[in-house]
């Protein structure tokens, strides 16, 4: 096979693209996050790469990227494709296999009804039961009589999370305090169940840290990596932590290995192969820490896939957090210029290859920063300082 450029496009509305009845798309705010997410391709692609956009992307924006050591790839605007390029999607989902469609040689991919299969909830449950012994005692159910039954008649410490049968921890996620549902709860649950079959059930653990398990189905080990995330109180993503060394160093990792490589031949057997992604927390269980090695399947790349590219291209020897702002909680302004200026000594350094990087422009509803440094405690410093500055 030809080795060919590639074109990558974020579109991050794949999860909830994969509900029967996806009304939630629709909504102008989640319309424009979507639109908004999908310049994150930029980062760490090649020059000789091309990234499908929704959303304008100022030039003083791309300067700022290749004065940091980053490549500015071919912009193209969706639908417009670049034909001879290998198209390369978040997800599969019929916008992206519709694009896919237009070029000279299109990428194969799974069937649209497989991927919409293994990236439910009800067969990620499924599966952790034939491969976890020890796993929470939840539920998968179809209705909101079903859900409440299900409560009256069981018990959680920490109480329950209920997930939507398709979607991320942000949109398709609540927390329940308790067995009792309130009215938002209950309008949680039936505006889900109205865009989808099913909803699964679960309690919530204590967390202590998460973790992200990226590999390939069929399983290769040269594909697995584990980085961290770190997620709000109720679990829904802020960023990703990439560290030189993390994976053979990391108390699990073993275990997650193993448990890719279960994963993996699964899915050959529903007939999907591809990129994956699992979620994974170490928790706190009386004394004593423990590993959830299978907590949530996703069927595609992993939401900081491009950040990961530009760790990988910039600063690879660095420690590399990457993250989400509200942009309406930051006094920080969308003048690029003078937002640099503002970081002062801090701002990243591309000879030093440490500091406080823009990723994403800053007129953006959520503004995308990643902070570089030699280690673990100095990551944190600078975010510290910078939400000490500007967060409010």
């Amino acid at each position: 096979m030809v080795d060919r450029s590639l074109t990558h496009y974020l579109n991050s509305d794949f999860d909830l693209s994969l509900r029967p009845r996806p009304k939630q798309l629709g909504q102008p705010k989640l319309v424009r996050q979507v639109r908004e997410l999908s310049v994150q391709g930029i980062l760490g692609a090649s020059e000789a790469d091309s990234v499908v956009v929704r959303a304008e992307v100022p030039a003083e924006f791309l300067e700022h990227l290749e004065l940091c050591g980053a490549c500015v790839p071919t912009l193209l605007s969706h639908p417009q494709i670049d034909p001879a390029n290998r198209f390369r999607p978040f997800g599969w989902n019929a916008d992206a296999e519709a694009l896919n469609d237009q070029h000279r040689h299109p990428a194969e991919h799974p069937d649209l009804a497989v991927v919409r299969r293994v990236n439910s909830r009800s067969f990620a449950f499924e599966l952790e039961e034939e491969i976890a012994s020890d796993r929470p005692v939840g539920a998968v159910v179809e209705q909101r009589e079903e859900l409440e039954s299900f409560l009256s008649r069981s018990s959680a410490s920490g109480g329950w999370i209920i997930k939507a049968e398709h979607g991320h921890a942000g949109l398709a996620n609540r927390r329940l305090e308790g067995a009792q549902l309130s009215a938002a709860d209950l309008r949680f649950v039936e505006d889900r169940l109205a865009e989808d079959d099913r909803l699964l059930v679960e309690p919530w653990l204590p967390r202590e840290r998460d973790w992200c398990v990226v590999f390939d189905a069929p399983f290769d080990r040269g594909t697995l990596r584990v980085h961290e995330t770190l997620c709000t109180a109720d679990g829904a993503l802020i960023g990703a932590l990439f560290e030189p060394e993390r994976d053979a160093a990391m108390l699990g990792y073993d275990e997650l290995g193993i448990m890719a490589e279960s994963v993996a031949a699964r899915l050959g057997q529903e007939g999907y192969f591809g990129p994956v992604c699992v979620d994974a927390f170490t928790w706190h269980d009386a004394d004593r820490s423990r590993l959830r090695a299978f907590v949530d399947l996703n069927c595609r790349l992993s939401m900081s896939d491009a950040a990961h590219r530009l760790w990988r291209r910039i600063a690879p020897e660095r420690t590399f957090f990457y993250r989400f702002f509200n942009r309406r909680k930051l006094d920080l302004g969308t003048d690029l210029p003078i937002a640099l200026a503002a970081l002062g000594p801090r701002r990243y350094d591309r000879r030093s290859r440490q500091g406080i990087l823009l990723a994403s422009p800053l007129r953006l509803g959520k503004v995308a920063i990643a902070f570089v440094a030699p280690g673990r405690p100095e990551v944190f410093e600078l975010e510290r300082w910078f939400r000490e500055r500007f967060e409010s």
